[in-house]
Order: C-alpha cells, then structure tokens, then sequence
C-alpha cells in the first residue's frame, strides 16, 4: 500500500511512501478513548497525512490514514480507517451536508486531570479517574433544559462509572438520536465542597458545523476552575 498526504505542511506537499499491510481490521483506542477498527501498515505517515489517501497496487483507495503510535519503542506503526467505514460517511456528507441521525451529547469537555484543582478534587474525593468536566454546553443540547452547568463534572452514565472517558463516549456512539440517558454530575462549590446530582438527557442530533454556546445564568456557589491559576495568591 501506499500512503499519500502532506506530513510537516505543504512543504512536503502530495509525499508518496510505501509500506506493508500486517492487519486489516486491528482495533486500536483513540487519544480520547474509544476503539475503532483499522488497517495496520507501515507506510511512513507523520502529521499532515491525516485524512490522506492509502491506496492498493491498482490506485484503488483501500483506506483513510487517521494516526500512528508514537513512541521511542515503535516504528513503523501507522493505522488506516478502512475505505468502507469512510465511504459510508463520505456519501452521507456529499448528499446531506451531514451525517444524518448521528447523536451527541451537545458538550465540550476536558479530563479533570487537565485541571489541577478538579484533579486534586477527584482524586481526594474517590472519584472515577476518567471523569471529565464540562467546558461549555451548546445551545441545542438537552442539557440546557437541566440544572448542569458548565464546569461540574461527570463522573457516571447510566450508572456505570467514567473509569475512562470511552465509557460516556462509547454510550453515545451506541446510542440513538432521542435516547435518554442518566448523567451523575458532581459540582464543586465556591468553598471547595462537593454535590452530586442526577440529569436525565436527550441524545440531540449532531448536524456537524459550529453551534452557539447556550446562555446559563450565573452561579455564584460554584468554583471557577481556573481561579486558581489567575489568582493563585488569593489577592
């Protein structure tokens, strides 16, 4: 197979490198946690191949180059999305604009350990540690019609613990546009105590694009997460 893209930039523009199939349906984790099923080569591929083409002997592409282990113990470990799980989204984009009935949450987040306040927090408190706390809510998530607020975290989903971000991640992938699903939310207080509630929320279709953030009224009894890092002093 050959792989085709732009590594560094366009200084490298259209870089053509070759290499061996050793898998065609190895199931690798993403950096955000959750697993897909790909083609394993060894094509050199670096970054700015991603979303090139891989492609067979007869010029047929075979594949969507999408990542590669980075480490000083590998070489030569490049993954491909298979063409037949990018074809079916590549059909759907040219003819809706959109993948159609692909849901979403409606949320930007962050793993708590990105903060040092919430990592402390979880961690004192025996939280899961792939809790993550919520950045922003768009104005077309089911969240705004709940008490959640930007900033509490989300520590279970229907009932199973965030031992790792792939556990809400991989609920919603499964999940239809319009299923309910039960978050357990943890809010920080300004005094650094802790409450958890339940949300009950709808799966709102994902129409791709950017979408506003949702207007909350301000909460003056939570922790602002990054006061710490503006003020550490406290004055």
């Amino acid at each position: 197979v050959f792989a085709v893209g732009n590594p560094g930039g366009t200084e490298f523009f259209g870089s053509f490198t070759g290499g061996m199939v050793s898998a065609i349906n190895r199931p690798v984790s993403s950096e955000i946690g959750y697993s897909m099923e790909s083609i394993q080569h060894d094509a050199a591929i670096n970054p700015g191949n991603s979303g090139g083409a891989l492609v067979n002997l007869y010029g047929q592409v075979v594949g969507i180059n999408s990542q590669k282990i980075v480490a000083a113990s590998y070489e030569g470990m490049g993954f491909a999305i298979p063409i037949v799980s990018a074809k079916v989204i590549v059909d759907s984009l040219i003819k809706h604009g959109y993948i159609p009935n692909r849901p979403k949450l409606g949320v930007t987040y962050l793993p708590v350990s990105a903060n040092q306040v919430y990592s402390i927090i979880v961690q004192s408190k025996g939280y899961p540690g792939g809790s993550i706390y919520i950045e922003s809510i768009s104005a077309d998530s089911d969240l705004v019609n709940t008490k959640a607020r930007t900033g509490d975290i989300i520590i279970a989903a229907n009932g199973k613990k965030l031992d790792s971000s792939g556990v809400l991640l991989e609920l919603i992938e499964k999940g239809k546009v319009g299923d309910t699903i039960t978050l357990r939310l943890c809010r920080v207080g300004s005094n650094y105590q802790t409450t958890e509630f339940d949300v009950k929320v709808k799966l709102v279709e994902d129409k791709g694009g950017t979408v506003e953030k949702a207007t909350q009224p301000e909460d003056t009894t939570t922790t602002d997460p990054f006061e710490f890092f503006r003020n550490p002093w406290g004055n």
